[in-house]
């Protein structure tokens, strides 16, 4: 490994033979006797025949075999650059001699027997100068302890510290579960591994269709693998991927109650999840756990909300002119209605006459909305079993219950109306939650679990489907969700939660968390959890972990909780304080730790990313302002592509620090707006080179 180490960043192309035959004595037996008889001319003479006496001994009373060792090594430049190949051979000379006590011969004799020394199995004979050994020495030279993966192919290419291709497959049948857990400090490339991820996930080979991938983000991480993805579509499908900043605001409405299409009740994974949203919304502000009967009670409030609202019971009259689509629609297909119509048998026309999109919306208007709660939780059925329930408090548990929720519809625009918000046919979305996820005080946690839980039910209520429900279903609906369930089910999906730290009051999120990850494996569902810390994730996720990134080693005592939780060996715990220091220029070193059928494998690895791509993930505050804003003036592709070639490294950074030190030098002192006027005066510079040559590879000194 040593040697490879040596010639990485020579870039020189090379092979190498070992030819390892038995009678190693016989070899040096002459040499031996020689040296024996001249011991007295030379020192050197004395030390040789030593040698040999110590392998004879190692031969006759061990079990180790003494061994002739012949070492060929070749290199190779374009035909007729001769200056070129003197200067590779000289290259490779020097880094072998490095390697330990080794003499290299660039004479062999026979050009074709020194190339046909170094072919693999290709000649018995060998032109190199023989040397002797223990075989068990000699094992050591050998490449047999190379970092190797437990994936033989895999979208993921990352390399060992040789230099060795070390690829990886998220979601592959390697292993039984999939949840990665990233961490580091900021800025250490958590996010930029995250995307590249991602985006082997959508480039992976035999895939029919892009996966399902569902990011909930707290800033714009994700924004540049967006645009990556929608860029490389077809524009007919451009809509597939998607980004949304959620805003607190009716604009971006979101029902938690809404069903499967044509499902006039939700399924049993949708329940349990609307259980568990309305026990955290009629949790106490600061209380880390309900009042005792409150999750029971908002089982039966689930139950009885949906059956006041079904066929037989009190539905929704549909109204015209709240929907103006589905209006025409109606009128097309020559629906007849009356004062008695409701929106359910709108949105049965509306489906059975194959226009599915504006059945949707029409059931919007059908299903319950989180209002309603407040009125179900004081009929007779709740009242009969929990109307003598008191809370802590002193008053009715229901009065309480109804309080809370009543209080939730008014502080989250978001959630007191019918939905506005949709993905649609998104694939793979990002939902930026940096608007509504805040974080400090009681009412900010508040806030932040409920966004983080209305993002994970949005974007992947529809992974958790299988044929088993479909029973369940109108029999009109089954076909149509029996072909989707069946795509659904054969796609790869993968749920991101970044700065998952946000999380760290929120309980209910942590807990549906923990229940994905246990249950992901029966619905091919990958969990992946990015934060700062190895601290902000439970004990329970990290023993779950399967895939586990440390983008950083951090200060000693992270190190050492590191190496305690996954039972890190000295070589691995020296490698991650020594070499695990973020991206630097050639890609971002960091250890990771994957659990598979074959056992624990801890690698050293890095991740080096073209220079698209980096300028697509980087998430400094410096390279994403010009990257936006060159965005603006020449389109995404073209912009990655313009930086990406003035720019390989993936960074402007070491530029404009460069320009504000002589900035400071020639003025003394550094405004505040002078960085951003630096960022709009390199942006213009660029700009100006672009229209003069489209492929500028440099701005004017």
């Amino acid at each position: 490994m040593v040697l490879f180490l040596r010639t990485l960043p020579t870039h020189v192309p090379w092979r190498i033979s070992f030819l390892i035959e038995s009678g190693g004595l016989a070899t040096v037996r002459f040499k031996s006797m020689m040296a024996a008889i001249l011991s007295w001319t030379s020192a050197q003479n004395a030390l040789v025949h030593d040698a040999a006496k110590l392998l004879a001994n190692i031969e006759t009373n061990t079990d180790d075999a003494v061994v002739k060792l012949e070492v060929s090594l070749a290199t190779w430049a374009p035909e007729g650059n001769l200056r070129l190949l003197r200067t590779r051979a000289a290259e490779l000379a020097k880094a072998v001699e490095g390697w330990g006590t080794c003499e290299v011969s660039e004479a062999s004799g026979d050009v074709f027997a020194g190339v046909a020394s170094s072919l693999l199995a290709f000649s018995g004979n060998s032109v190199a100068t023989p040397s002797v050994a223990p075989l068990s020495d000699v094992v050591y030279m050998l490449p047999f302890t190379r970092p190797a993966s437990a994936w033989q192919f895999g979208a993921v290419l990352l390399r060992s510290p040789d230099g060795k291709p070390w690829p990886y497959q998220p979601g592959s049948a390697q292993q039984t579960t999939w949840i990665d857990l990233i961490y580091a400090r900021p800025g250490s490339g958590k996010s930029v591994l995250s995307n590249s991820i991602n985006l082997a996930l959508c480039l992976s080979g035999g895939i029919q269709r892009l996966p399902r991938i569902a990011i909930v983000d707290i800033g714009p991480s994700s924004s540049g693998l967006i645009s990556l993805l929608k860029e490389a579509l077809p524009y007919e499908t451009k809509h597939l991927v998607a980004y949304h900043r959620l805003r607190m605001t009716a604009e971006y409405a979101i029902n938690p109650f809404d069903t499967q299409l044509g499902c006039r009740y939700p399924t049993a994974q949708e329940r349990g999840f609307l259980v568990n949203f309305i026990t955290l919304l009629a949790t106490p502000l600061g209380a880390e756990r309900p009042y005792d009967g409150v999750s029971d009670m908002a089982g039966l409030v689930v139950d009885e909300i949906y059956q006041y609202l079904a066929d037989d019971g009190k539905p929704h009259l549909y109204t015209k002119n709240i929907e103006p689509l589905v209006d025409d629609i109606l009128g097309e297909i020559g629906f007849v209605q009356d004062e008695h119509t409701t929106w359910w048998e709108v949105t049965d026309a509306l489906f059975l006459a194959s226009f599915y999109h504006e059945a949707m919306l029409a059931q919007r208007y059908a299903v319950p909305l989180l209002p309603d709660v407040s009125a179900i939780c004081r009929t007779q059925v709740v009242e009969d079993l929990y109307g003598q329930v008191k809370a802590p408090t002193g008053e009715p548990l229901i009065q309480a219950f109804g309080r809370m929720i009543s209080s939730a519809v008014r502080e989250y625009a978001i959630l007191s109306g019918v939905t506005q918000f949709d993905i649609g046919d998104a694939r793979v979305v990002s939902l930026d939650l940096d608007e509504v996820a805040k974080s400090g005080g009681d009412a900010a946690d508040r806030q932040t679990a409920v966004m983080y839980m209305l993002a994970r039910y949005v974007l992947a209520r529809h992974y958790y489907l299988t044929e088993d429900v479909l029973s369940d279903f109108p029999d009109s609906y089954r076909e149509y969700h029996r072909i989707r369930i069946g795509e659904i089910r054969e796609d790869p999906k993968r749920i991101v939660y970044d700065e998952f730290h946000r999380t760290s009051k929120a309980r209910a999120v942590r807990e549906q968390v923990i229940l994905d990850m246990r249950e992901g494996r029966k619905w091919n569902v990958q969990i992946a959890l990015i934060s700062q810390s190895l601290e902000d994730f439970d004990p329970v996720m990290v023993e779950f972990g399967t895939s586990v990134f440390i983008m950083d080693a951090g200060p000693e005592q992270a190190i050492k909780r590191s190496t305690e939780v996954f039972g890190l060996s000295e070589t691995a715990r020296v490698a991650l304080k020594t070499r695990v220091h973020g991206p630097r220029e050639g890609g971002a070193t960091f250890l990771a730790q994957f659990a598979t059928k074959s056992g624990i494998n801890t690698q050293l690895l890095t991740s080096t990313l073209g220079p698209v791509e980096l300028w697509a993930f980087s998430t400094t505050a410096e390279d994403a302002r010009m990257r936006n804003k060159l965005y603006q003036k020449m389109g995404p592709a073209e912009a990655r592509r313009v930086l990406a070639n003035l720019f390989p490294s993936g960074s402007v950074k070491s530029m404009l620090e460069s320009r504000l030190a002589v900035l400071k030098e020639q003025k003394g002192v550094i405004e505040e707006s002078a960085e951003l006027g630096i960022i709009d005066q390199v942006i213009s510079e660029i700009l100006d080179a672009y229209s003069k040559n489209p492929d500028v590879k440099s701005l004017p000194k």
